[in-house]
């Protein structure tokens, strides 16, 4: 049985720093009572970031994932930002406002282009999200 770590390395900490940064989400600091837990915050929602050990684990707790979900430093950030706007209730063509499409802003972490979200039903809609997610995949 392997034990649990008791601090966050500095280069694994800066790692989910720089991660997150490009994601948009702010990395605060370390939860109170805690050594190994740190609090990120996007629009408005605050997740829990648990430090598991080998450098690049990590359990998310957050909207949609109370009991915590397992992720990679590199995968948290698209955790964080697709689960909090899932989490969000989605805008449907009767309570969108004037204007507004019934498509989210962000999928899976990355900001729906306008023209994207005029057409988001469509096949240039379910293109893009092929796109996106295949880009993902590879990366």
């Amino acid at each position: 049985m392997s034990l649990l770590p008791r601090t966050i390395p500095d280069a694994a900490q800066a790692q989910l720093r720089d991660v997150l940064a490009a994601a948009g989400v702010g990395l605060g600091g370390t939860k109170p009572g805690t050594r190994v837990t740190l609090l990120a915050t996007y629009r408005g929602t605050t997740w829990e970031l648990t430090y598991l050990g080998h450098g690049i684990v990590w359990r998310a707790t957050g909207p949609g994932h109370e009991h915590g979900t397992g992720v990679f430093t590199d995968d948290a950030a698209d955790l964080i930002t697709s689960a909090t706007d899932a989490a969000r209730p989605a805008l449907t063509a009767a309570s969108a406002p004037a204007g507004e499409p019934a498509a989210p802003r962000t999928y899976a972490g990355i900001a729906v282009p306008a023209l994207v979200l005029q057409h988001w039903n469509e096949p240039l809609g379910d293109g893009w999200r092929l796109g996106v997610r295949t880009t993902l995949a590879a990366s």
